[in-house]
């Protein structure tokens, strides 16, 4: 079965769409473990662990978007032959 190779356009496209859900992810993970943080450290009974298990995954999954949205973008340029 032959494989069809990414053109350039297309990994630019998908860059975009991870780098846009990267950012929506770290803009919501970041604020709701500020809050969960200054919620614990204020004593409203929240658990010290609350903040990295809420936290946490989407911080991960949006940094991991953003990474992978920019190894797209490196092949994309490779792929033109630009250095």
């Amino acid at each position: 079965m032959p494989t069809k190779r990414p053109n350039a356009e297309a990994l630019r496209a998908e860059a975009r769409l991870l780098t846009t859900a990267g950012l929506l992810l770290l803009g919501v993970g970041f604020p709701v473990t500020l809050l969960l943080v200054a919620s614990a450290l204020s004593g409203g009974g929240v658990s010290p662990f609350v903040p990295v298990a809420a936290g946490a995954p989407p911080i991960m999954l949006g940094y991991l978007a953003c990474h992978f949205a920019s190894q797209r973008m490196l092949k994309a340029k490779q792929l033109e032959g630009g250095r």
